[in-house]
Formats: C-alpha cells, sequence, structure tokens
C-alpha cells in the first residue's frame, strides 16, 4: 500500500459499495420495466408477473450499499485530516500541548518505541526536546496521548497464567486484552519507526500479520485458562451449586474468548490512531518542504476521488427516490389489476353453456365450475385409505390450465380430512373426472365439496 495506506484500502472499499448500489438499482429498474412490459402485454381478462424480488429488494439493497458508502467516505477523510496534521508535526513539545485542558483528562506522556521510559506520571515541560541520540519517532507520532488509550503492552512470548479461574473476572479479561492488543500495536509501531512511515500505513500493509498475532495472544491468554476451567468443572460435579457455579464461569471466559478478535482489532486501531493523532490544543505546523511532495499525491487523489464518487453517491440516491415512485406506482396498478382481473373472469363465462348446465339437475355450480359426484360403485379406492370422484366442468371462455378440487371429509359430522385433486388443461364445455384419495387410516361417512378454483 506504501504512504496510501488504509486510504488506499478504504478507497477501493468505497468503490465496490458504489458499483453494487448500481447494480442493485439496475437489477430494480429491470424488475420495474418488465413488470410493466408484463402488464402491458397482458389483456383485459388475463393476469401478469410481478417481479416483488427485484422491484423491492433491488432499492433496499441499493440503500444499504449507498449508506456503506457514505460512511467508507467518512473514515478516509477522517483518516486524511489526522494525517496531514499529525505527520507535519515537530519534535519538539509546544507550551499548548503541554497544558492541561481543565475540560478533559490531563493527557500522559507517550514515548515511542527505542525512547526510554521515565517514571510515571513525568510529562514533558514546554519547549522539552528528546536527546538527538533517540532513534527518531514514526512519522505522526504524538508525544502526548489520552491516559485510556495510552499502549501498556504485556509480554506475549509464553502462555499467561491469570490465576485460578474462579478468581478471574470479566474486568480482569477485558485488561489483558486490551494489555495483549496493545502489544500488538507497540510492535506495529516499532515497525514502522524502522520504515520511517506512519503507524496506520504499516497497521494497513500488515493485516494478514495483524490477524495471526492475534490469534496467538488469544490463545496465550485463553489455552491454559479454559483447561484450568474445564478441569474445575469436573471436580464441581459432587455439589449441583459448585457445578452450577464452575459451569456458567467457564461460559463466561467462553464467551470472552470468542469476543476476543473483535476487541483486539478495536483496541489496536484506537490506540495506533490516538499515537498519531494531533496533541489536544496543539497548533499543526505547516508542511516542510519534505512533506509536501509526499502528501501532495495523496491530497490530489482524494479530492478527485471524494468529488467523483459524491457526485455518484448522490446520483444514486436521486436515482432511487424517482425508483420509489415507480415501484408505489407498479404495486397500486398490480391490486388494482387484480381486481380487474376478477371482474373480468366473471364476465368471461359462456351464458349458453351455464343454461345448460344449470337445466341438470346433477350439476352443481361451484365458482366459475359445475360439478357432479361419481357414483361410488363406478371406481376404485386403494384399500388402505378412503377416495371419491367427481366431474367438473367449466364455462369459462378460455378454459383452466390447472383446476383444483378441494373435499372435505367427516365422520360423525366432524371433518377429520381436507384433501384435493387436480385436472389440467380443462376447457369449456368438458367433462373432466378428478380423483381425490385421503390418507390411509381416514375412514369417513360423508364427504363435502368445499371449493373448486381455476390455479392459473
Amino acid at each position: 500500500m506504501g504512504e496510501w495506506g488504509i486510504v488506499a484500502e478504504l478507497e477501493r472499499a468505497a468503490r465496490r459499495f458504489a458499483v453494487w448500489a448500481w447494480i442493485n438499482v439496475g437489477i430494480a429498474v429491470v424488475g420495474g420495466f418488465l413488470t410493466f412490459a408484463s402488464y402491458s402485454a397482458a389483456s383485459s381478462d388475463d393476469s401478469y408477473v410481478v417481479f416483488t424480488g427485484a422491484v423491492v429488494l433491488g432499492p433496499v439493497f441499493a440503500i444499504i450499499n449507498t449508506v456503506r458508502y457514505f460512511r467508507t467516505r467518512a473514515k478516509i477523510s477522517a483518516i486524511k485530516a489526522a494525517t496531514k496534521s499529525s505527520g507535519a508535526a515537530g519534535q519538539s513539545v509546544p507550551p499548548e500541548a503541554a497544558a492541561a485542558d481543565p475540560r478533559r483528562p490531563l493527557q500522559v506522556y507517550n514515548p515511542p518505541p527505542g525512547w526510554p521510559r521515565p517514571a510515571e506520571g513525568w510529562r514533558p515541560r514546554p519547549g522539552w526536546r528528546p536527546d538527538p541520540s533517540w532513534p527518531a519517532r514514526p512519522q505522526g507520532w504524538s508525544l502526548l496521548v489520552d491516559p485510556e488509550l495510552l499502549m501498556a503492552p504485556v509480554d506475549l512470548s509464553g502462555d499467561l497464567h491469570l490465576g485460578s479461574p474462579a478468581e478471574v473476572t470479566k474486568k480482569r479479561l477485558n485488561e489483558v486484552s486490551d494489555r495483549a492488543a496493545d502489544a500488538i500495536a507497540w510492535q506495529v509501531c516499532t515497525v514502522a519507526g524502522k520504515r520511517n512511515e506512519n503507524p496506520l500505513t504499516t497497521l494497513g500493509s500488515a493485516q494478514e500479520h495483524v490477524r495471526t498475532a492475534v490469534e496467538k495472544a488469544k490463545e496465550r491468554i485463553y489455552a491454559k485458562l479454559l483447561a484450568d476451567a474445564n478441569t474445575w468443572v469436573q471436580e464441581s460435579q459432587g455439589s449441583i451449586h459448585q457445578w452450577d457455579a464452575a459451569l456458567q464461569h467457564t461460559r463466561m471466559i467462553m464467551e470472552k474468548r470468542e469476543a476476543f478478535d473483535v476487541r483486539a482489532h478495536k483496541r489496536i486501531n484506537a490506540v495506533i490512531s490516538a499515537a498519531v493523532a494531533p496533541s489536544r490544543r496543539e497548533a499543526p505546523a505547516p508542511a516542510t518542504a519534505q512533506d509536501a511532495p509526499r502528501m501532495a499525491p495523496l491530497r490530489e487523489h482524494g479530492a478527485t476521488s471524494t468529488k467523483k464518487h459524491d457526485v455518484a453517491g448522490i446520483s444514486a440516491l436521486v436515482v432511487l427516490g424517482s425508483l420509489g415512485i415507480l415501484v408505489f406506482t407498479a404495486l397500486a396498478v398490480s391490486q388494482g389489476g387484480s381486481s380487474s382481473s376478477g371482474a373480468s373472469a366473471a364476465s368471461g363465462l359462456d351464458p349458453v353453456v351455464m343454461a345448460e348446465l344449470d337445466g341438470k339437475p346433477d350439476w352443481h355450480a361451484a365458482g366459475d365450475f359445475y360439478t357432479k359426484w361419481v357414483p361410488e360403485g363406478q371406481y376404485t379406492c386403494n384399500t388402505e385409505a378412503a377416495c371419491v370422484e367427481l366431474w367438473v366442468q367449466t364455462p369459462l371462455t378460455e378454459g383452466c390450465q390447472k383446476v383444483n378440487a378441494v373435499v372435505d371429509m367427516l365422520r360423525n359430522g366432524t371433518v377429520v380430512g381436507t384433501y384435493h385433486g387436480n385436472a389440467n388443461n380443462v376447457t369449456m364445455g368438458e367433462e373432466r373426472k378428478l380423483h381425490i384419495n385421503a390418507f390411509p387410516g381416514v375412514e369417513p361417512d360423508e364427504v363435502r365439496l368445499n371449493r373448486v378454483t381455476c390455479l392459473s
């Protein structure tokens, strides 16, 4: 990554979010267009397809990626501002930085890697300068940080012994986790000092090494602790209360172990960012001639990239707003189309066929269909299950691709099961037989027709 560090990685992430936002906008637009085309091609008594997934989920994911894009741009701007101001800071401690801010806790001395650590509580006096023989501090290093963000690394060369699992508390585990993360962050800053670069840049180029170090640190902290906790659980099985306490405590340790990765990465980013942030009330010094060529490409690229992606993001929001109106309009038309489709079905009934079927006493109207029971002796049921058969006709001028008949089987007046049968490609005036089977073991003494519908 070189000079770009984390900024370059975030730039790529912002471009990726912008691309996905536009892809989802495209999916929604195509879904809306196909829905409109289906509606336009359908006749007055036909149904049409609404691409709900595209027109609904497309805008949702587009909005999510747009929000991610603007959040990433905000992070980039914050990092650039911190790098610009901290990279030009001088080697001495200005009087303003050494003065205390009465509204916030007093900042503490933050020696860089390779410098001797003074006694606890020592702070540089106004105008203090380091010994020229000490190694140069990493670019942008601040000699004053807030107390809670001062790195206090712990030795990770071996397993950490925290004592008996029963004595280990959540607070203790949090403290040890932070100290382990500080050790990793300190190593990153040490490498940055040797390379004479900003620690944030080093962190951005060593993400894989940092992840490996975090995994090893987790094992250093929790391997022996969990082994001792499991032994504690096994030895406490003689007493239900002790066993429950040991189990609950072990579960807490396991939960802290699972959360270690997230906590460690957050701590590493926080302490390194604080180490290169300007001290409070410190006025950034003008960039030197040596700094100017190094920082100029970053500012120019950032300004151009920011402008392009901001325009792209705003354009995506405008398109999404217009698309939202289109989606709600399409849904309203879909509901209207459904009601008009039902009305057209009624008007698609042939009155001649209806009059003919109404004149036959053994045929009975059921919605857009007429049914007639097949006499019991004219069909055969499975020996293990009851069944029934009925004739179906429809006066629909266009027929029905799939007729679904549903019957209720009763015993002593109580419904014991509802079953259905289908007939495909039923045309107007054609008699079609449907066979309906019940589940094995069902023994009804009465069968009633529930409904007959056209599924497509």
